[in-house]
């Protein structure tokens, strides 16, 4: 049985472990999550899986709780819930679920374990230890969440270096919940700062490639910006790997009118340097495309020297920064219009790029908004 002062030192200890392993858990890039290595064998990564999918609350809790325990202090026997079970290593799991695991949740981890305040109250937990004891598991109503538990505890109680063990399942769990929290949906709030989608768009597209991030966030806003405009009559794109010409357009993004026409053919890379402005001014021209706006996480001419050029082939441009573009477009409409693009932003690069291309921009989000 732990004193006083051993269990302020495992809460203490614990809540140390349970952070660092979040951190390096949480610095994998959204794009390789699912490539991630396994940190526990197969059979482990099963059981884990079926707890945290299963419908017993109480035992997803208890997975987390009683590997942390044994991650911290290996001298902790993992399979006790209660400091009075009797023997070496029993320990107070209610406690220290209570005053780590769930402050850690909610700070973290966005309630992905359900949102709990006292998991160790659930009647499932309210015994001195998880066993396969049969007059136990007939008062369990799912015992296949049980059996997983017993068997992933029991197995690092049964290996040579437990306290890794133990680590390597939280770390699993961890990568499990990232995943789950990153392919969530978003709960945005009411309203989104102009500073906070500014921070939100530098995260993202300083990391995004292929020209998807960029596209799709100006797609987004000239869309949500139509919606709320009505100044053309379709505002149409496709994803980067399709080719312009090959797809019939002009432009990444072309704004029509209502016969159809090009009236503002936009272009838009993640680097604009004098050779992509010519190429695209070349397309316009002889597309007889009047106007072109040109938007660019990075502009890299000389502005002078540019706008020169383009009225030299007769092509009226507008030269943007991304991120600018956006906030002033945003500023100019309605401050609530920023949760709007946000989660059209979602909706186009789900649709263009599937799920792996949602969650990294879904990720800088939860980042800027601290919904982790």
């Amino acid at each position: 049985m732990l004193k006083c002062s051993v269990r302020a030192r495992l809460e203490r200890e614990s809540r140390e472990l349970l952070e660092s392993i979040w951190s390096q858990i949480s610095s994998i890039p959204v794009a390789e999550l699912e490539n991630t290595p396994p940190f526990a064998p197969e059979a482990i990564r099963k059981n884990i899986k079926s707890i945290l999918q299963g419908r017993t609350k109480a035992f997803k809790y208890a997975l987390m709780t009683q590997a942390l325990a044994k991650g911290t202090d290996e001298r902790i026997n993992c399979l006790t819930i209660q400091a009075g079970a009797g023997g070496a290593g029993a320990f107070d799991a209610r406690s220290l679920c209570k005053k780590v695991v769930v402050p850690f949740e909610r700070q973290k981890l966005n309630n992905a374990l359900g949102g709990s305040s006292d998991p160790y109250v659930s009647k499932p937990l309210r015994r001195p230890m998880i066993s396969m004891d049969p007059e136990i598991v007939r008062e369990i109503k799912y015992p296949d969440e049980w059996k997983a538990l017993y068997e992933v505890l029991g197995t690092v109680e049964s290996s040579m270096c437990k306290r890794e063990v133990a680590r390597d399942i939280l770390r699993e769990i961890l990568l499990y919940l990232r995943k789950q929290i990153c392919g969530s949906e978003l709960r945005l709030p009411r309203t989104i700062g102009s500073e906070e989608l500014r921070k939100i768009l530098m995260r993202y597209l300083s990391g995004t490639s292929l020209g998807m991030g960029p596209q799709a966030v100006t797609y987004s806003l000239l869309k949500v910006f139509n919606k709320r405009t009505k100044t053309y009559e379709d505002v149409v794109s496709a994803p980067p790997t399709a080719a312009d010409v090959k797809a019939g357009r002009v432009a990444d993004i072309e704004c029509k009118g209502g016969g159809g026409d090009v009236r503002v053919a936009v272009c838009v890379t993640q680097r604009l340097d004098r050779s992509k402005l010519v190429e695209e001014l070349v397309k316009c021209k002889e597309r007889n495309v009047a106007n072109a706006l040109f938007v660019a996480y990075k502009v890299e001419v000389e502005l002078e020297a540019a706008y020169k050029k383009a009225s030299g082939m007769g092509v009226g441009v507008a030269i943007c920064g991304l991120v600018d573009f956006v906030l002033s477009t945003t500023v100019l409409l309605n401050g609530e219009m920023r949760k709007e693009l946000v989660e059209d932003i979602c909706g186009v690069l789900r649709q263009w790029g599937g799920n792996r291309a949602e969650m990294e921009f879904k990720d800088a989000v939860r980042a800027v908004l601290d919904m982790n």
